[in-house]
Order: C-alpha cells, then structure tokens, then sequence
C-alpha cells in the first residue's frame, strides 16, 4: 500500500522535541519528506539540557517510520534564517505542501521555572514582560513570517498551513496569563484570515488543538501534577495532521478551528496505544 504522502513536501517548525517532533513523526510515518527546525541540531539543547531530542534525533526517526527528514538548524526569531528555509525547500523542491506552524517559545519559562514560570498564573501586572515576547516574538510572529514565505510555494501545491493552538484561545481563566489566552487566540484568527486570503489559491488553513500532550516537559512535572488518563501522544497529532493533509475534500475545512481528537473520530486513527483520546472541547467551551 503506498504512504498516503508519498511525494509530499512538509515543513514542520520547533521540532526538535515535544509536539513539533511527533507531528513530523506522523507526516514520516504516511511517506512524506519532512523538513524539521529548531535550534537543537544534535546532542542536548544548550538552552534547556534537560530535555532530550534534535533535529537529527527527529530526521533519524521520520526516516525510521517510512519517510525522508531532513534537519535544518533555525531560530525563528531571526526572519533571515526562516528565509533561508524557506529558500532551501524552494531550491531542493520548487513547492511546498504542508506547513505546520509549531514553533512556541511560550512554555518555556514553565520548563526553566524562572520568574516566567513562578508568575505564570499571576494578574498580568505581576507578569514579567518577557512572556509576551516568548509568546508572540517566537510565537504568533514566528508563525506570521513562515506562513509569508512559503505562501508562494503552497499556492504552486494548493497547499495546508496548519497552526498549532489549544483551546486556552476560547476563553480566559483566571489562572491564564492574558498573553497566553491572545497569543492563542491570535493565533486562531490568523488561520481564518489566512485562509481569507488563500481562498481563491486552492490552499487550506486551519488552527489546529492537540489535548494534553506527553511531551518530554509534561512527562518531567512531578507525579501526579496531571491526569494523563486522556493524553495524547506527540504523534497522535502527527497522525491529525497527516489524515488532513491526505483528505482531497480538506479545502472544506479552511478557517476552521479544528480537534485532533475529533479528527481521530471522523478519520478513523488511533494514538499509538490503539486508544482514541476524547476532545477536551466540552470543558474549555464558554
């Protein structure tokens, strides 16, 4: 049975690790040639050393499942090397596919537990400054400026442009930072007025929400800090990602605010323990 993605040209952003890496995971797994990036070439990261995973770490198992990965070192908050990216694809390909926007700067004060992270459910004028600019420099931004890139490379393939998010976009808690619930909730708005834009190109964007993931971070918080009785895997959202991207009639779906959880229902997957998570969007609904 040939992979569903077979040909197809992905780039997928901060996928070094967490839910960047197992969307790569499940677009290699359907036979796709995934670019991956972040700033984790190889080894440990300099920047937070307590958490496993590389780009080649990544390449090495998308390659392992079936596909082609290719790592490429970049720090998306220095638009010259997300150009460059870009670039690469254009030159190695002439057009791109599926572009997953995933790269997120926002968790990382919660990974270190500096002031960002020990203020993480403070009034927002308790909040250090610098979780906005985690937020939405190497956030919201970093999604911007990918998507403007490759814009002309998914037009060329009637492309996807998918935006990683979560359901914190829906409403505020007081326990969420006012930068988290924009950030997310921008990033939400963007994928429908992207999709405004793309509409007449043939080219699908959509916002897209995993449900608590198994990320090497979660995985690390103290026992019993989560129910992961209704986890998902890293590549349970890979394995979204790739069922949408294989759909023919996904052009339906643009603008749309999606649920990995709910796509496992209409698509037929499963997580990797054979399990279908439920949506979570009963609890964060207004």
């Amino acid at each position: 049975m040939t992979p569903l993605l077979q040909g197809k040209v992905a780039l997928v952003t901060g996928a070094s690790r967490g839910i960047g890496r197992g969307i790569a995971l499940g677009l290699g797994e359907a036979g796709a040639t995934v670019y991956v990036t972040g700033r984790t070439l190889s080894g440990r990261s300099a920047h937070m050393p307590f958490l496993d995973g590389s780009l080649e770490d990544t390449a090495r198992d998308v390659a392992r499942l079936g596909g082609i990965g290719v790592p490429v070192p970049c720090d998306h908050t220095d638009d010259a090397q997300t150009h460059a990216v870009v670039e690469r694809i254009h030159s190695d390909h002439g057009r791109l596919d599926i572009l997953v926007n995933n790269v997120w700067g926002g968790y990382e004060g919660l990974h270190l537990w500096d002031e960002r992270g020990q203020k993480w459910g403070a009034p927002f004028w308790e909040q250090p400054t610098s979780v906005w600019d985690d937020m939405f420099s190497a956030g919201v931004r970093a999604h911007y400026v990918t998507s403007q890139r490759a814009a002309p490379l998914l037009i060329k393939a009637q492309g996807l442009i998918v935006g990683i998010s979560f359901f914190a976009a829906r409403r505020h808690r007081a326990t969420e930072g006012i930068p988290y619930f924009l950030a997310k909730n921008a990033t939400d708005h963007m994928a429908l007025a992207m999709a405004n834009h793309l509409r007449p190109h043939g080219v699908t964007s959509v916002s897209l929400y995993p449900g608590l993931v198994r990320t090497e971070g979660i995985l690390l918080a103290p026992e019993g800090a989560f129910d992961l009785s209704n986890s998902e895997s890293p590549q349970f959202i890979g394995r979204a990602v790739s069922a949408l991207a294989a759909d023919r009639n996904r052009f339906a779906k643009t603008g749309q605010v999606l649920v990995a959880a709910e796509l496992a229902e209409e698509y037929g997957f499963t997580d990797l323990d054979g399990k279908r998570p439920r949506s979570l969007r009963a609890t964060w609904e207004p």
